[in-house]
């Protein structure tokens, strides 16, 4: 082997062990083999800002440093120029020289000054921040620290929330939204002591309609209809002599909110047959809205008599008539006052059967339930054909008086915006509840337990036969019960469990009778109206009149006899006990309500969501004695006794599905 082959040989060898202990610190190198290795210095922990004399001096080195790499690479050319017919050892001998001549020129320190400036500017700094630290914490060590026991902040003492606190919040809440509701509304306020003889109003209505009030009501105005009247009358009276145009504006529309059975009807009739009574030419001025047929008629009678012995025409619309019929009596006669129902009434406007261009009053009776319905969009319907037949002779503002009556008026109003009111004014009484029930109503809560509910029913009879027995007088029982299907079902148990009960009497000069019967949507409509007239016109002392029934009798049913009410089911809210229980005490008269309540959930829902809302008399309250005296009648023998009707109930629902199958 020639010495240039080992030469070469032991040059390969140094530079991969150069390179191996470079790339690779734990690489192991032979000892005999002395390498140069390029210190590798430490990345800076915080990067010094570089000077631009710095970045100068950088680029002019790494110019140079491209220089010189030039001139090296054109050496090479050069020389592989001149050296191609040399040998292949030759020539990786060549190259071999040259990367060391790189390695050693990458170990120049002149080169990276920059570099090596930047680093020792970062030592000096990492001292500094060493200095000031301990300098902090040395500081630290000599503030004295106090140190504290861990105390419970003082509060403040707690009082107790009572249930008159939440009575207070609740009314604060209910006036807040009623403010809020009609902030631009005048107010007027009336309480129950605002009675007054009829005689009084002789100086503001027609001697004719007096004599009618008088002689066909009683001698006394309710406190709605004393507020009402003594407020609009006179206005009336003075505009229709002045301005008829104009009178309608003065007046303005009217919000009156009164408790059920408070003569609502009688307050808007009276100021509706006064205005027209003089009236000379027979023209449409008058319309009066009802949700119900069954109020068309109640309506109709108490303004029929209010215009006896005048020449006022009054028309209530017969729904068991054709609507072509009706129409073609319309087009005929022209009434002066028209007494129907939403739906009706908009078919009678597209069939051009009535004009609303004279008209002067619009009266919206149970308006809470009129606003909730939609019937072919009634309302949009009614105020564009107003505003059309209209616009020929007044199409301004205020052109007719819209008159508003509800038991729970103050919780719907923002329905009421849909009416365009003009002028409003809100006649309310003075309480911080939402709804006043009538004085003359006694309530009564049945408190059930959970274990008990099965006996649901035969405790409601129990019920009965504790405020019936050994009354003498006519009473007549209204039960109100959550869907007609239970309506039919409780009339049939009911009526298995009253033969059951008498069978067993022993008594014999116990000669009272039970009638029990239901208004459901089974019945055709003439059943219905035949059992509310046997249970109306019923005067028989002996025998109790019992009627179940869903909320369709819950509103507008001028019933004045009706003695006692039962919620065999809880109505869903205030308002809705509000309407149910004014089927009783109605025109000062007195009455009773009894509430069976099922478990605490009931009774915690009568307390929260219906109580709440009430206003009573200072001496009425809510008597639960009665729950002790009726749970204390449920022997073993009652229960084995109701067990046994229900048997019996059962077998007549069965025989009932195979007959309707079959």
């Amino acid at each position: 082997m020639s010495f240039e082959t080992l030469e070469l040989r032991k040059i390969k060898q140094e530079h991969h062990a150069m390179f191996a202990q470079r790339f690779d610190p734990n690489a192991i190198v032979e000892e005999n083999v002395e390498v140069k290795v390029p210190i590798i210095k430490p990345r800076p922990l915080i990067p010094a800002k570089r000077s631009r004399k710095e970045v100068t001096i950088e680029k002019n080195e790494e110019s140079e440093v491209e220089s010189s790499e030039a001139e090296i690479s054109e050496s090479e050319a050069e020389s592989e120029a001149e050296s191609e017919a040399e040998s292949e050892a030759e020539s990786e001998v060549e190259e071999e020289k040259e990367d060391i001549e790189k390695d050693v020129d990458m170990e120049n320190p002149e080169k990276f000054n920059s570099v090596l400036n930047r680093f020792q500017q970062t030592i000096s700094l990492q001292d500094k921040l060493d200095v000031n630290n301990e300098d902090k914490n040395d500081q630290e060590e000599e503030i004295d620290i106090q140190v504290h026991d861990l105390e419970q902040i003082p509060q403040p003492e707690r009082t107790p929330f009572t249930h008159e606190d939440r009575e207070s919040r609740m009314a604060a809440t209910n006036i807040a939204k009623i403010d809020a509701a009609f902030m631009s509304t005048q107010r007027i306020i009336y309480d129950k002591d605002m009675t007054k003889p009829f005689k009084d109003f002789s100086k503001d209505l027609d001697p004719r309609l007096l004599n009618n009030i008088t002689r066909q009501f009683s001698t006394d105005s309710f406190p709605i209809q004393t507020s009402l009247w003594s407020n609009i009358l006179p206005q009336i009276n003075n505009m229709s002599k002045i301005s008829k145009k104009n009178f309608t504006r003065r007046i303005g529309d009217q919000l009156i909110n009164a408790s059920t059975g408070s003569g609502k009807t009688l307050a808007y009739s009276v100021p509706l047959v006064q205005s027209l009574i003089n009236r000379k030419c027979k023209k449409l001025r008058a319309i009066v809205l009802v949700p119900t047929r069954l109020l068309i008629n109640q309506v109709g009678d108490t303004l029929l008599k209010l215009c006896n012995k005048s020449s006022l025409m009054v028309t209530m619309a017969n729904l068991d008539k054709s609507l072509r019929e009706e129409h073609e009596k319309l087009i005929i006669n022209e009434p002066d006052i028209l007494i129907i129902t939403p739906g009706r009434l908009v078919d009678h406007l597209n069939m051009q059967s009535i004009s609303l261009i004279n008209l002067k009053f619009l009266v919206l009776d149970e308006a809470d339930r009129l606003l909730n319905q939609s019937f072919q969009n009634w309302c949009t319907e009614l105020l564009t054909h107003l505003s059309q037949d209209k616009s020929s002779i007044d199409s301004l503002p205020g052109n007719i008086i819209k008159m508003i009556f509800s038991a729970t008026l103050t919780t719907n109003t923002s329905k009421l915006h849909d009416l365009n009111l003009y002028n409003p004014k809100l006649y309310m009484m003075d309480s911080i509840k939402l709804y006043n029930l009538p004085n003359g109503l006694k309530e009564f809560n049945l408190n059930i337990g959970t274990a008990k509910s099965i006996y649901k029913p035969l405790l409601l009879f129990k019920l009965i036969q504790s405020f019936l027995s050994g009354d003498f007088t006519a009473r007549k029982v209204l039960i109100f019960i959550k869907s007609n299907e239970a309506a039919i079902r409780l009339q049939s148990l009911l009526s298995i469990i009253k033969d059951s009960f008498s069978s067993n009497n022993d008594d014999t000069t116990n000669t009272t009778t039970y009638f029990i019967d239901s208004i459901n949507s089974n019945n055709t409509k003439l059943i219905n109206k035949k059992i509310l007239t046997n249970f109306t016109q019923s005067t028989n002392d002996n025998v109790k009149q019992i009627l179940i029934t869903t909320d369709l009798m819950s509103r507008g049913i001028d019933i004045n006899n009706i003695t006692d009410v039962v919620n065999y089911d809880l109505p869903i809210s205030s308002q809705q006990y509000v309407h149910r229980v004014g089927r009783t005490a109605r025109a000062n008269n007195s009455g009773n309500v009894y509430n069976i309540l099922i478990g605490k959930g009931e009774q915690s829902f009568w307390s929260n969501h219906i109580d709440i809302d009430l206003s009573r008399n200072v001496d009425t309250t809510v008597d639960d004695s009665i729950s002790s005296e009726v749970i204390e009648q449920l022997t073993s023998e009652n229960e084995a006794t109701y067990m046994e009707c229900l048997n019996i109930f059962k077998q007549q629902q069965q025989q009932q599905q195979t007959q309707g199958s079959s």
